[in-house]
């Protein structure tokens, strides 16, 4: 499994900008998994959105894919289709890599200890199920919208919350005094975490999500783009609030590697939502970004941060 490890670290770094910075920094009980974590979802994500592929092959694909996480078994066949009709749609050379590797990540799954695996398949299972209510979901003529709060909410558990909690889990499980309060409290915090940076990644692609017909600002108004900033103020707001809370999630942990993985993020996070609260229309379709000097400058701050007593 030593290749498929170096092979992993190799990817990480293609596919995952900020979030390999996080990874680099963990205390190496926590990093495997954490990163094994990230591959097999990224794998997964790339299903989902490779959308020269059918909606339902990709449906179907998602729930082998899950099947072969959470219960094993022979992957092979599952790799030879990656590969062949999906690695060639891939514009992104660090997600053909992976397509291409899947396999091996799954049994670098399998070479972990039991608990590993265990939390790794939960993760999973939440993640792919979002995936496939998002494919399902959002089927059909023109631009198709999130009726309720609730949906959305749901929706960024799924696909990200989740992770805050598996975090979370795994902190506890290398390291009992992972933190300063109870697991059932750090949960709770690691999961409106996940769910805050989801929204982010949500309210940063409004505009491309509109031009495949998407749009996850639930309400029952129309699609002028004015009509849509307004709806995005309340999800600033709350995604504001949530980042909020992965920043406080970092303060109650043990460890000034860890503290500084788990800020990280927050602050890329906060640093994209000011630029989205000032950005009109055009702006926001031309994709707003942090920049790697300013990504630089949330490092040297989430470094400063967890430069405290444990």
């Amino acid at each position: 499994m030593e290749l498929a490890r170096a092979l992993g670290r190799k990817v990480l770094r293609e596919v995952s900008r900020s979030f390999y910075l996080s990874l680099r920094f963990l205390p190496s009980g926590f990093r495997e998994t954490a990163s094994l974590g990230y591959l097999l979802a990224r794998i997964s994500d790339t299903i989902a959105d490779t959308e020269a592929v059918g909606v339902e092959e990709r449906r179907e694909l998602l729930g082998e894919f899950c099947g072969l996480v959470k219960e094993g078994g022979e992957a092979k066949s599952f790799g030879k289709r990656l590969t062949e009709e999906f690695v060639p749609l891939q514009a992104h050379e660090g997600e053909r890599v992976l397509m291409e590797n899947s396999v091996q990540c799954l049994h670098w799954l399998r070479s972990l200890a039991p608990e590993p695996q265990r939390l790794i398949r939960e993760l999973l299972g939440h993640i792919t199920e979002g995936q496939r209510w998002d494919l399902e979901r959002f089927e059909g003529e023109g631009v198709v919208r999130l009726a309720e709060d609730g949906e959305l909410e749901r929706y960024a558990y799924l696909v990200a919350g989740c992770v805050g909690e598996f975090w979370t889990e795994l902190g506890f499980l290398v390291d009992r005094d992972y933190s300063r309060v109870a697991k059932e409290v750090l949960r709770e915090r690691g999961r409106r975490y996940g769910m805050g940076l989801q929204l982010v990644n949500i309210l940063r692609d409004v505009p491309e999500d509109l031009l495949k017909g998407r749009c996850y600002l639930p309400g029952t108004g129309g699609t002028a783009p004015e009509e849509l900033l307004a709806a995005m103020r309340p999800w600033l707001a709350k995604a504001e609030r949530w980042l909020a809370e992965g920043l406080e999630y970092s303060r109650l942990i043990r460890g000034r590697r860890l503290r500084f993985a788990s800020a990280l993020p927050a602050m890329i996070g906060e640093r994209t939502l000011a630029k989205l609260r000032t950005a009109g229309w055009e702006e926001l379709t031309a994709r707003v970004k942090v920049s790697r000097a300013e990504v630089r400058d949330c490092a040297w701050q989430s470094l400063v941060a967890s430069w405290s007593p444990d």
